[in-house]
């Protein structure tokens, strides 16, 4: 049998993005989100998680969005706020890793203390795989016994001490008539799904494949503060589609959660 996890990131990032989040769990294929910390969405997002407790939510950890929740001198501009993912690649360099240690250890005791219990963890603009963060990566997973998104190689660049064994990571959304929003859906339906199937037959057998996604309706805050805003809501419509459901079917594919999966005590 294939599992697949769908996985929403930017969970907290605003209100609208929230409502979108939670909309294509309870009517759509969604099993999981991650969630930002330092958002203006967060509190609005961790009550959300306790009202739907069979809903995975794990850390988005933030590097390059928004503002550290404590004072970060080597972390962020002038203003205050982390450096873009474009800013970041320049100043990496001059930033205090123990900074980042903290910071990362900041946001996700946030996320304990408010009583989640989290699946995992991943990160905005996946910056926990860039190799000058992975032994940093390392040590948040040592302290917190907690799993990160295997993406782009991770596992095979730096042993990890509590993966479970999810071999496979995809962008269900990022394809071409998805994200084509000149024309409505019902007009280009067809090939919207034609572009997930496309994705699902890369879903391997006997394995656990995570399938990343951005649904989201659209707020003032994501509008303004991101340039991936309303190409999002294509993402909940398809996500609540009853075709995505019957396709899972067709396929032969479980939906499952971090939580879900148990590794054997050897």
């Amino acid at each position: 049998m294939k599992k697949v996890i769908i996985n929403a990131d930017d969970f907290g990032y605003s209100t609208a993005v929230n409502l979108g989040i939670i909309n294509s769990f309870k009517k759509g294929v969604l099993t999981s989100a991650t969630l930002m910390a330092n958002m203006p969405g967060c509190d609005e997002a961790i009550e959300l998680a306790k009202e739907n407790p069979s809903f995975g939510v794990g850390g988005h950890l933030v590097l390059t969005c928004g503002a550290p929740l404590y004072e970060r001198s080597t972390l962020v501009k002038e203003d205050g706020n982390f450096f873009g993912l474009k800013e970041y690649k320049t100043n990496r360099s001059n930033m205090d890793e123990q900074e980042i240690f903290e910071e990362w250890s900041s946001q996700i005791d946030y996320l304990l203390e408010q009583g989640l219990e989290l699946t995992h963890l991943d990160s905005h603009h996946h910056v926990h795989t860039f190799p000058e963060n992975q032994e940093i990566t390392k040590k948040i997973a040592e302290k917190y016994q907690l799993c990160f998104r295997n993406a782009y190689g991770l596992e095979e660049q730096v042993a990890l001490p509590h993966q479970k064994c999810i071999t496979g990571f995809l962008d269900l959304m990022n394809h071409k008539h998805i994200r084509d929003l000149t024309t409505p859906l019902e007009s280009n339906r067809k090939q919207c799904f034609e572009e997930i199937q496309s994705v699902l037959n890369q879903v391997a057998d006997e394995q656990i494949t995570e399938l990343m996604v951005h649904p989201a309706f659209v707020d003032e805050h994501l509008y303004f503060h991101s340039s991936f805003n309303i190409q999002r809501t294509r993402e909940v419509a398809l996500l609540c589609d009853p075709q995505m459901k019957e396709l899972f079917i067709q396929n032969k594919i479980e939906t499952c959660h971090y939580g879900d999966i148990r590794i054997p005590v050897s």
